[in-house]
């Protein structure tokens, strides 16, 4: 038991070394080989030589605390088409580096809400969201990006091409003293932050001495701006996209979401390397990426199919239901569901709420983010019929 006890506090990373070697090379540079606080301006845009592959690095200039705002300018601006490595940062702007604990977090958070006073969560009747007063989230957002010929209707089509994730990253819930925040709060009252080491060549982390879990790295928070002006939490996912926390947003998966301003603004961050269906605890593991590959495309042929968030993979279409009732976004993923296979394949909308009921499975994305998430997952190998070859594809046809 000794030896075990041992073996699991070996795994975090002990904090006075970690932070003095932080100090002479650069906290986030000591374990990434990336340095969030010094990148230089060119970062904001430029091109990988001989290519058209467009690279946002993350630094001050080039990302914000968790919020929306349309009046931010945006730090890069691409065509439709072109593909794009973003860098995200950790939480609460890079400061959550291993050894931070959950007064060093509870201490930055404060500073964050108490820097973003006027910060809401959006209001909205669909989401059954209230305009609530409560500062940025804690998330750190790479972007804006302008998308050119992006207009309000447009759907953004944005392919995660890959994701290169850094080598840590940790799960927290808070002191419901300081802040009461998921699934079992009650029951949780003291907060703990736990860090891990990712072992990239298995693609897994040591929970415990033998206990791995493998990771699956997605964007928690991938979305466009929000047509209203002011700035808007983070927190709950909504028509913008956000704050998803959908652990199937893979690289090799499509999203698709609204436009709602000119040029989209796209940020992502929160970035996930696991989660279970169901956030709980109110993270998943989370961590930073050094790049997340993205091309992003600008369809103007997709208004009449797609009216809200909605996803690809090779296997499967994904709708997506949000309320701050789980009951209610599962019928809005249900709902989704049938309206897509109505439009999409042709199915009479009874036939569609059958084979819901038959082939559609329903998960949970999470329950802690104010708008509950649940997905529907649409099996396309189902759809064998000649006329349905040309509809299973990974992008959407018109």
């Amino acid at each position: 038991m000794k030896e075990e006890k041992k073996d699991a506090e070996s795994t975090e990373v002990d904090r006075r070394t970690f932070l003095k070697y932080g100090a002479a090379l650069g906290a986030a540079a000591a374990v990434s080989g990336v340095n969030f606080q010094t990148a230089t301006a060119i970062d904001v845009d430029r091109k990988v030589a001989g290519g058209n592959t467009r690279v946002l690095g993350c630094n001050p200039m080039t990302s914000t605390d968790g919020y929306w705002d349309n009046s931010t300018p945006p730090v890069l601006r691409m065509k439709s088409g072109e593909v794009v490595e973003v860098e995200t940062g950790t939480h609460l702007m890079g400061k959550m580096v291993p050894g931070a604990d959950i007064n060093d977090w509870m201490k930055w958070y404060k500073e964050v809400i108490e820097k973003t006073p006027e910060t809401y969560t959006y209001p909205d009747p669909t989401a059954g969201a209230k305009k609530l007063k409560r500062g940025a989230g804690h998330h750190h957002l790479t972007g804006p990006i302008y998308v050119e010929d992006a207009e309000p209707g447009d759907i953004l089509q944005i392919e995660i091409l890959d994701i290169v994730p850094n080598t840590y990253g940790f799960n927290l819930y808070p002191e419901t003293s300081f802040m009461k925040l998921g699934l079992l709060a009650d029951d949780f009252p003291k907060g703990e932050v736990r860090w891990y080491r990712i072992d990239l060549k298995k693609m897994k982390f040591d929970f415990l001495p033998g206990i791995e879990i493998p990771i699956r790295p997605f964007p928690g928070t991938i979305g466009v701006e929000l047509p209203e002006p002011g700035m808007w939490s983070n927190v709950p996912p909504g028509k913008h996209g956000g704050n998803l926390d959908n652990k199937d947003l893979v690289a090799g998966t499509v999203l698709y979401l609204p436009v709602w301003v000119k040029g989209a603004g796209l940020k992502t961050g929160d970035s996930h390397l696991a989660q279970a269906h169901g956030e709980v605890d109110l993270n998943g593991l989370e961590g930073a990426f050094r790049t997340i590959t993205m091309r992003l495309t600008v369809r103007k042929d997709l208004k009449a199919l797609v009216e809200w968030p909605m996803a690809s993979s090779h296997s499967h279409w994904i709708t997506m239901g949000m309320h701050t009732d789980l009951l209610e976004s599962c019928r809005m993923a249900v709902r989704k569901a049938i309206k897509f296979l109505n439009s999409y394949y042709g199915l009479s909308t009874g036939e569609a709420y059958a084979f819901c009921s038959m082939a559609v499975d329903l998960h949970v994305t999470q329950v802690v983010d104010y708008t509950l998430g649940i997905h529907a997952m649409i099996p396309k190998e189902y759809f064998v019929g000649e006329r349905f070859a040309s509809k299973n594809g990974l992008l959407l046809k018109a």
